[in-house]
């Protein structure tokens, strides 16, 4: 996707622009740029991976949402953001991530955080198995006698 026309348009006016759906429907579209909107002012870009499909045609592997905004130089001089999460944070906010992983020294923590729902599932039931044929076990002796 190229945007040389969003900063085209973005120094010529000296203010900013954000590609939103009202200026894709309104410039872009009939300039063969073709977006698919999330909401009004973010869209998804895909990603292609370097094997092709049987009619010769790239696979798409993926897709990234993507938000847009151009400043001139001098407003975005006096709006300053932060790197990353940095403070100030914010156009647009990043919150924290999600997902990583937290060490503890609850092994039962660190084993839900690395195993996954479908094994632990089975690991649990194999222990429940284990343990009630080793209680048979201790219980046939009394159980012959």
């Amino acid at each position: 996707m190229k945007l040389e026309h969003l900063f085209e348009d973005a120094s010529l006016t000296k203010r900013p622009i954000s590609l939103n759906k009202a200026y894709y429907q309104k410039y872009l579209k009939f300039k063969g740029v073709t977006l698919q909107f999330k909401d009004d002012t973010t869209f998804y870009v895909p990603l292609y991976g370097s094997t092709f499909d049987k009619k010769g045609r790239p696979i798409v592997m993926g897709k990234v949402r993507l938000q847009v905004d151009i400043l001139p130089k001098d407003q975005a001089a006096l709006n300053k953001v932060g790197e990353a999460r940095s403070d100030p944070n914010c156009n647009p906010y990043l919150p924290p991530p999600v997902g990583r992983i937290s060490f503890s020294m609850n092994p039962l923590k660190m084993f839900t955080q690395l195993v996954g729902p479908r094994l632990r599932r089975k690991i649990y039931l194999f222990c429940c198995l284990a343990v009630c044929c080793m209680m048979c076990l201790a219980m046939l002796p009394m159980m012959i006698s």
